[in-house]
C-alpha cells in the first residue's frame, strides 16, 4: 500500500486536483467539450495488465491530466481475475476542494479471445462510470475498446483502438448559461506499456482523440 500513499503525496505536492467548476470556463461552448471527456475518460480510465501465474487480485492508483483541462485526477483502481480470459474491475476517487466534492466510480470487464492454450493476442475492454461534481455537473460514460499486446525490447506495448460515449447534465444550481444535456462521442488511440521494479509496475499510457488527449501513469501490484 505505500506506492498508493506516494501516488497521492505526488498528486498533492505537484499541483492541484481537477476542477470542473463550469464558471471558470472562459468559453463555455468551446471548453465545456474539454472538462466534459476528462470527466467522461476518467470514469471510464483503466490500465492494461495481465495477472500472470497463481495471482488472482491487482491493486494500484493512477494520476490522470487531461492536456487541455486544468489539475491532476487521482483515483484507486482494483481487478479480480476470474478465469483465464475474464477479468472485472473497479475504480474510485474521491476528493473536495473549495468548488465542492467530486466523487467518481466505476467498473468495466476484460475478455481475452481464443483459446487457453493458444490465447489472441488482442485484449476487448468494455468499462462504464460515472463522475459527480458537487452542484456542478454529472457526467456518465461509455467506453471500448480492443487493444493489440505487442513486444519490443522484452518490454510490453498496448495499442488500442477505442469509442467512448458520454452524457453530462449540470446541475440547475450551476447557472441558467450551463442548462441542457451534452452527449460527446469521442474515437480514441491509447498506447502505453508496463515496467516493472521492486514487485510494483508503472504503467504510463496516452489517450488520443480527435482535439482531445491525456496523459495517467498507474503504479499497481498483484496477489
Amino acid at each position: 500500500m505505500r506506492f498508493i500513499s506516494f501516488i497521492f503525496f505526488i498528486s498533492i505536492s505537484v499541483g492541484q486536483w481537477t476542477s470542473f467548476k463550469l464558471d471558470d470556463l472562459s468559453d463555455y461552448s468551446k471548453d465545456s467539450p474539454y472538462l466534459y471527456r476528462t470527466a467522461g475518460l476518467t470514469a471510464t480510465h483503466h490500465f492494461t495488465m495481465a495477472i500472470n501465474g497463481e495471482n488472482r487480485i491487482t491493486y494500484g492508483g493512477s494520476l490522470l491530466k487531461g492536456i487541455s483541462a486544468n489539475g491532476i485526477m487521482p483515483t484507486l483502481h482494483s481487478q479480480i481475475k476470474v478465469s483465464w480470459n475474464l477479468t472485472l474491475r473497479g475504480r474510485m476517487a474521491a476528493y473536495s476542494g473549495k468548488e465542492g466534492a467530486v466523487q467518481m466510480f466505476g467498473w468495466g470487464v476484460t475478455l481475452k479471445p481464443g483459446k487457453k492454450e493458444e490465447p489472441s493476442k488482442w485484449i476487448i475492454n468494455y468499462d462504464s462510470g460515472h463522475l459527480n461534481s458537487y452542484d456542478e455537473v454529472k457526467v456518465s460514460s461509455l467506453q471500448v475498446m480492443a487493444v493489440r499486446e505487442l513486444v519490443w525490447n522484452k518490454n510490453p506495448i498496448f495499442l488500442g483502438i477505442g469509442l467512448n460515449i458520454l452524457k453530462a447534465v449540470p446541475y440547475e444550481s450551476a447557472g441558467v448559461n450551463f442548462q441542457g444535456k451534452t452527449e460527446i462521442q469521442t474515437n480514441l488511440f491509447s498506447i502505453g506499456t508496463a515496467i516493472s521494479f521492486s514487485g510494483v509496475k508503472a504503467i504510463p499510457q496516452i489517450l488520443v482523440g480527435p482535439g482531445f488527449s491525456m496523459i495517467s501513469l498507474s503504479l499497481a501490484g498483484t496477489f
